[in-house]
């Protein structure tokens, strides 16, 4: 059977057709019909006449009115309890029962939001009355005790008295358990007192039990508590199914529609399946609206539309509304004055003030916004929008400190709420302190991990994983990529690569300044391809682009503003790759431009530094002009300075032409002029090392000192200022303090990517004689900032591997510093004198070096190359010291000794080195071949020693051969006579039973011997039946024995034992025979009388001759096992 939707499913049939229809009796015994569904098309007064006339019972009345009142007809209600309690012929407990009902209709029009407050004071008055008529009257029916309790409990929760409705809850529970009405109170009571919704499911659930029918429906309850416990398809069900029981339930509308505006903001895959569910939202809200016009759930969803809609005007109307509903009056500057409003009053109210405060935020109204910001959370402290909102009011007005405070305290209550953790991070990175610099980038970068992972799945491969991210704000990334790119720039461009990602994922145009910036950060990372495209993609977007002020006007100057800046970038990377092009550009740039300056020093630069464009005199005339037009500009003087240093000799300019040009720039247009101060302190620092002597020490150090003093004013303007640090570090290196400039340099190259810092670096660690490490430098600054030919940094490494060889006495150093030096020589293209010089020096001391080596540690390549080497520097210096040399590196006196010192003594040096050295090489040989000789003899007579031993293993294995052999056919013949002695002993029983047979034949004397001697014989017998199984050498042993009746049995035994040892019983214990041994008798033994068998002693003690024989037997064993060992 199908399961019915509707509430007959509980009722029944008939159940429900009483529910539609009320049959009222006649006095005449005719029953008149109402039909209750279509009752709102009667009039009410005609039915209370009908109802007066027939003086119906109180129930009839109250069917009526609770009809009317189902149909939102709640006036009429009324009307129809007043009519009834005017009527005369209701006893005093009908008169209660009507009473209630028309408090339970004041309560009706509460919870509607009609005229809430004066309904509750009329709701309250005729609760007092009712109670001191139900204490004063004994007479009063249970229903009617009860219906006094639920209405004082539902009268405490609507003034927000959660414990006290709990407490007459809880009264009437302990009457009747089964209360469902009880039972709802309480849940609602838990709801609002402590927000425990498990708690609060259980008793909706019992409620459910108890009786499905019940309204309000516990299905409502149970889908509250069920959203809130985050089972929301669970909740939509049973708000659902509260909807099939009864379609006109108007709750259960609301919360199935504001479950469906949940699902359009959050779970919509795209803005076309979003609209289409916000409409029908929109839609299905209207029609709520119209069915109840004062429902403060419905109007408060309705001004957030009309808020989006930048409507504010009806958004206050609406609040208006919302607000006289709840307190009676529609004023809205002061909602904190009701303070008897209930909790879910309060709410409703801290709601109102939260929308209000966001027009007055909207209308740039921030101090208003705040008050109302700051009523509402007086109202809900939970409002967790109006303290954003405050937040945000406060820090628009100005009040940066307050601002900060509410967000803080926002975090301390809620820890994962983004807009507050945004908000601090963009307010901390505004602020000029580190540590708050530091919490600003913790802050943002929490919010962007955070909001994408919401938390409502963790798997990729969940449907809904794309929903589970939270839109993230584009400062976000650009404010990180800010505060990193000081620190870190790598992570700088990382979050401005997100920003790029994130605004293309949602179908937005990436701002032309993003890729500005990303450009600029690919050019210092000297990533020129990556900086070209990026600037190449912000050119683009310039076209056709519109740009707005704040205002809502167009800015029509700023397209092409902008465009001389991204031009200018371009241009300025595309030096590095374009010479030409790059020039071409600048020029267009000041056909577009005539006084953009920076383009025209770019153009000038790029000539003074190539063969090409223009003479330096034509330069000088050009930067003149530029900067009589541009006096003032620190940029055009940076550069006249720049020029005047490297081109003023040239150009015949005063030798201190750019000190006093700096000099003027810092006295007369800013003192503070980083680049004049740097240039002025490099010129102190040339002036102090060019002075030699002893005499000028004191001058050289005053100079050394303004170095200083100039460097650490840079610092204290730009204290990020590497080259000042650099110039410091050096100034320390020139004054002996090499660690010092050591840390700083190693500081500075972790922060300036510059051949110079690797370079100063190299040559402080020579100075220090960390001469690994130097080199390392040297090679760094060669392989990542030239193309490997750069011949100074050559000449460098070599240098640092000649100083290295002398230190550690390395011959191999000395060939690399050699290879370095002449890879130099090659590559100059000018005066080659000093390298000339340079390969000379390093040939000599390479010569010197082996004739000071060991003899042992010579080899005669080596020696020989070096002594070729030796003559090409000999020639070298003869070169360089002849008169054709009109510039040597040293005076030609001092090259010409050092000549004659190489030929005269160092070359017959390596010459008797190179003959000691083979001398020496060919007696080692001889040693060695002697040794390889004697160890062959050796080993020849190892192995005759080793074959004559294998020979002696060999006799004397096939010699053990023939004895085991001879022992096996031993071990043969021995069990053959084994089995001869087992038949003989055979025929001695047949004896002994005929020997038996004639014993019995005797005297009565003898028959009593002759058992005990039968008795004894018998047990010896029996023994000796069990060693039946013996060698055949036991048996003679034994035999022997026995025929020395002289010696006793026990001294024989042992005696046996020891001519086994000696005799021929060790062939049989070698011959590994392990049988069972047993003895036997001879016959003539057995033929003697019983007397002498009781008299001998090898009858005497049986037990003590059988231990006997089986320690002889294991002692045979134990012979017979280490022989065949």
């Amino acid at each position: 059977m199908e399961e019915a939707t509707d509430i007959s499913y509980y009722i029944g049939k008939d159940g429900l057709e009483a529910l539609r229809a009320l049959d009222v009796p006649l006095e005449e015994g005719d029953v008149v019909s109402i039909n209750l569904a279509s009752i709102d098309e009667q009039e009410p007064s005609e039915i209370t006449q009908f109802l007066a006339d027939t003086k119906s019972g109180k129930n009839y009345w109250i069917i009526v009115a609770r009809a009317y009142a189902q149909l939102g007809k709640l006036e009429d209600a009324v009307k129809i309890i007043k009519s009834a309690l005017d009527s005369k012929h209701f006893g005093n407990e009908d008169t209660k029962t009507l009473e209630f009902f028309l408090i339970w209709l004041h309560f009706k029009y509460a919870s509607m939001g009609i005229d809430k407050s004066n309904h509750l004071v009329e709701a309250g008055t005729s609760i007092a009355d009712l109670a001191s008529k139900v204490q004063n009257d004994a007479q009063t029916t249970a229903v009617n005790s009860a219906s006094n309790l639920l209405a004082q409990a539902v009268m405490a929760l609507y003034q927000g008295h959660n414990d006290e409705a709990s407490t007459i809850f809880e009264k009437i529970l302990k009457r009747d358990q089964n209360n469902t009405f009880a039972l709802l109170g309480k849940a609602q009571a838990l709801l609002n007192k402590s927000k425990n919704y498990a708690s609060a499911l259980k008793l909706y659930q019992q409620v459910l039990i108890l009786n499905p029918a019940t309204k309000p429906d516990p299905r409502l309850g149970i889908g509250l508590c069920c959203w809130f416990l985050n089972d929301e398809k669970m909740a939509v069900q049973a708000w659902e199914r509260a909807l099939e029981l009864d379609p006109s339930n108007l709750k259960a509308r609301i919360f199935l529609n504001l479950a469906h505006f949940h699902n359009a903001f959050n779970s919509s895959w795209s803005d076309e399946d979003f609209v289409t569910n916000y409409v029908t939202c929109l839609n299905e809200l209207s029609k709520i609206h119209k069915a109840n016009v004062h429902d403060s759930t419905v109007l408060l969803v309705l001004a957030s539309y009309y808020y989006s809609k930048a409507n504010f005007e009806t958004v206050e109307k609406l609040l208006k509304k919302v607000v006289k509903d709840i307190t009676g009056d529609d004023t809205l500057t002061k909602l904190t004055t009701h303070s008897k409003a209930s909790k879910y009053d309060s709410t409703v109210l801290s709601e109102c003030g939260t929308w209000l405060a966001r027009v007055k935020f909207s209308e740039g109204n921030f101090i208003q916004a705040s008050k109302y910001f700051q009523e509402a959370i007086k109202l809900n402290d939970l409002n967790i929008v109006a303290k954003l909102g405050l937040g945000q009011s406060q820090y628009n007005r100005g009040s940066v400190e307050e601002a900060t405070l509410t967000f803080e305290s926002i975090l301390r209550s809620n820890a994962n709420c983004l807009e507050a953790i945004y908000s601090l991070g963009v307010i901390y990175a505004k602020q000029s302190s580190k540590k708050k610099k530091e919490l600003a980038v913790q802050n943002l970068e929490r919010y962007i991990r955070l909001s994408n992972s919401r938390g409502l799945s963790s798997s990729k491969n969940d449907n809904d994983f794309s929903l589970n991210k939270e839109p993230i704000a584009l400062n976000a990334y650009l404010t990180l990529s800010k505060l990193y790119e000081n620190t870190d720039l790598t992570q700088a461009l990382a979050y401005l690569n997100k920003a790029v990602q994130a605004r293309k994922q949602v179908g937005k145009d990436v701002p032309l300044e993003v890729y500005n910036n990303i450009g600029v950060f690919q050019f210092t990372r000297q990533n020129f391809k990556g900086a070209l495209e990026n600037f190449q993609m912000a050119v683009d977007q310039l076209d056709g682009a519109e740009f707005l002020s704040p205002d809502g006007d167009v800015l029509v100057d700023l397209p092409s503003d902008l465009k001389v800046s991204l031009t200018f970038n371009f241009a300025r990377t595309k030096e590095l790759s374009d010479e030409q092009e790059a020039l071409k550009t600048y020029e267009s740039l000041l056909l577009e431009c005539p006084h953009y300056f920076s383009a025209k020093l770019r153009i000038l630069f790029l000539s003074c530094i190539s063969e090409t464009g223009l003479t330096p005199k034509e330069i000088q005339s050009e930067i003149e002009e530029l900067l009589k037009l541009n006096a003032s500009d620190l940029e055009v003087r940076s550069f006249y300075g720049w020029f005047a240093k490297n081109f003023g000799k040239k150009l015949g300019m005063k030798p201190d032409a750019d000190t006093a040009f700096q000099k003027e720039t810092l006295v007369e247009y800013d003192k503070h002029d980083c680049y004049a101060l740097l240039s002025l302190a490099n010129i102190y620092c040339v002036l102090a090392r060019d002075l030699k002597g002893s005499s000028v020490e004191e001058k050289k150090r005053t100079y050394y000192v303004r170095a200083t003093e100039l460097y650490t004013k840079v610092l204290t303007v730009d204290r990020k200022n590497v080259y000042a640090a650099q110039g410091l570090a050096i100034v320390y290196i020139e004054n002996k303090e090499s660690t010092k400039g050591l840390d700083i340099l190693r500081k500075i190259r972790d922060s300036l990517n510059d051949i110079s810092v690797y370079l100063n670096l190299g040559h402080v660690l020579c100075d220090v004689k960390q001469y690994g490490k130097a080199i390392e430098n040297y090679e760094l600054a060669l392989t990542r900032f030239t193309d490997g030919k750069d011949v100074q940094i050559l000449t460098f490494l070599g240098r640092a591997w000649t100083l290295r060889a002398i230190n550690e006495q390395s011959l191999t150093f000395f060939k690399t510093a050699l290879d370095y030096t002449k890879q130099a020589f090659n590559l100059t293209k000018g005066s080659k004198s000093a390298l000339l010089f340079n390969i000379s020096y390093i040939q000599f001391q390479i010569a010197d070096f082996i004739t000071k080596l060991p003899v042992q540690k010579r080899q005669p390549q080596d020696i020989s190359d070096a002594i070729t080497g030796l003559n090409e520097a000999i020639e070298t210096l003869i070169q360089l010291s002849s008169d054709e040399e009109k510039h040597p590196p040293y005076p030609k006196d001092e090259l010409r000794g050092r000549a004659n010192l190489g030929s005269s003594t160092l070359l017959n040096r390596l010459t008797n080195a190179l003959d000691e050295t083979k001398e020496n090489i060919a007696e080692v040989e001889h040693r060695l071949e002697t040794a390889k000789q004697l160890r062959e003899q050796e080993k020849v007579a190892q192995l005759q020693k080793e074959q004559e031993r294998i020979n002696a293993m060999k006799e004397k294995e096939a010699e053990l051969a023939k004895q085991r052999a001879a022992l096996q056919e031993q071990a043969q013949q021995w069990a053959e006579e084994a089995r001869m002695n087992v038949d003989a002993n055979e025929e001695e029983e047949n004896d002994d039973k005929l020997f038996e047979q004639e014993l019995e034949g005797g005297d009565g004397k003898k028959k009593n011997k002759s058992g005990k001697s039968k008795s004894k014989g018998k047990a010896k017998k029996g023994k000796s039946g069990r060693k039946v199984v013996s060698d055949s050498e036991e048996e003679e042993e034994e035999e022997a024995e026995f025929s020395n009746d002289d010696e006793p049995k026990s001294n024989g035994k042992r005696q046996r034992v020891s001519d086994d040892e000696d005799g021929d019983g060790n062939d049989v214990v070698s011959n590994g025979s392990k049988r069972k041994k047993t003895s036997h008798l001879s016959n003539e033994f057995i033929k003697d009388s019983d007397e002498e068998l009781e008299d001998d002693d090898l009858f005497g003690d049986e037990k003590e001759s059988e231990e006997q024989g089986e320690e002889h037997v294991e002692e045979q064993k134990e012979e017979k096992g280490d022989d065949a060992e």
